[in-house]
């Protein structure tokens, strides 16, 4: 018995489907418990004890780890929507706001909620990698990382968007590391 190359294609399409389901649901879980991690032990000691007490290094990783598992939630949803929704011959923009309002704006929302949560975590990351000293600087890193989380899930995947994704990985790893460094 041979398979037809098009029931191949359909098998792998579902893998992918499959895969970023699990993806997403334990991206989801884990960036969830470690804010909710987090928030427990700020309430406890205070945030500014957080950022400049090393005892607490380990635990000031927790955002950024949260955020790094929120973006790769964000993207295996994506990848998903990219396997079941065949692409549109229309140009990038209209393509996301399509993708915007699929599902009767469904995609939309939970595209806006993980690109937060991603700028929350990276928000808390490099604040606390600034000892709370630049909350500008904070805000305008969270603010580009909800934008390329956002941008992520409303176009396909490119080699630029990948590029994108790895430098927003990198600048989170980096703040993380930094401030472990620095314990």
């Amino acid at each position: 018995m041979t398979v037809q190359p098009q029931a191949m294609e359909l098998g792998r399409e579902q893998l992918l489907v499959d895969v970023a389901k699990v993806v997403t649901t334990a991206g989801l879980t884990l960036g969830s418990v470690m804010l909710t991690a987090f928030g427990f032990v700020e309430r406890a000691v205070s945030m500014e004890r957080l950022a400049t007490d090393r005892r607490f290094a380990l635990v000031a990783l927790l955002p950024g780890a949260a955020a790094l598992a929120f973006l790769a939630s964000a993207r295996a949803l994506g990848s998903a929507y990219d396997a079941s929704v065949p692409p549109r011959p229309v140009s990038m923009l209209k393509r996301a706001a399509l993708r915007f309002t699929d599902l009767n704006g469904a995609f939309g929302l939970i595209a806006i909620v993980m690109s937060t949560l991603v700028a929350v975590g990276t928000i808390l990351a490099v604040g606390l990698f600034f000892d709370l000293q630049l909350p500008g600087t904070s805000a305008l890193v969270g603010a580009a990382a909800f934008t390329v989380a956002l941008s992520g899930m409303l176009t396909r995947s490119s080699p630029a968007r990948r590029s994108v994704d790895l430098m927003l990985a990198g600048t989170i790893i980096a703040a993380m590391l930094g401030d472990l460094a620095m314990s």
